[in-house]
């Protein structure tokens, strides 16, 4: 067995020398001309193109110490925004007097003209003149609470101030979903007119 092993290892190491040595062959290949692009060729284009951004210098970040990743820099302070002023001339400074106006489901809303801030400081000065009880209020969304007593028991209402493209929206509700009757929303409203500061 051992002896056939080693007569076909023998066999197969002198079989490489029975095939032809074609390792040099490429030095006989010839040469072509270059290819040539024509001119209809169809351009491509990046499909996310990078847009070439120049930093101005002033805005530059400026290399203190070190080169390439131990580079330590200082980074130039932000500019300075100053508000728009066209935007702002927009909305009056002066709070007008509040109007009331029906929407088209008959429901009472008071309409008024001027900066959102002012106007929340005026309802909640219009609320104290009233002598409605208010139990709490929450700026960011525009509530004020108040307490009504209907029929000896103590109902929560609530004031919404919200903005339109050039008024503030006074509206009374029951809840954030629910607008309350027109007729008691007509009551309460009046009264913050009577005693809206002026």
């Amino acid at each position: 067995m051992r002896q056939c092993l080693l007569l076909v290892a023998i066999i197969a190491v002198s079989a490489c020398s029975f095939f032809p040595n074609r390792s040099l062959d490429y030095l006989q290949a010839q040469t072509l001309p270059p290819l040539n692009a024509s001119p209809e060729q169809r351009v491509t284009k990046p499909l996310y193109a990078i847009p070439e951004v120049i930093t101005p210098k002033e805005q530059a970040a400026v290399v203190v110490i070190g080169e390439g990743r131990k580079a330590e820099f200082v980074v130039p302070a932000p500019k300075v925004v100053l508000p728009n002023i066209e935007s702002d001339a927009l909305i009056p400074t002066v709070v007008s007097k509040p109007q009331m106006v029906f929407d088209g489901n008959n429901t009472p809303l008071l309409h008024t003209a001027g900066n959102p801030l002012q106007v929340w400081e005026q309802l909640g000065l219009a609320i104290k003149g009233a002598n409605l009880t208010l139990i709490d209020r929450n700026q960011s969304l525009g509530l004020y609470y108040l307490e009504l007593t209907q029929d000896k028991t103590k109902t929560t209402y609530l004031l919404k101030l919200s903005q339109t493209s050039q008024n503030q929206v006074v509206s009374v509700q029951k809840d954030a979903d629910t607008l309350a009757e027109s007729k008691l929303s007509q009551q309460i409203l009046l009264s913050l007119i009577k005693h809206w500061p002026s």
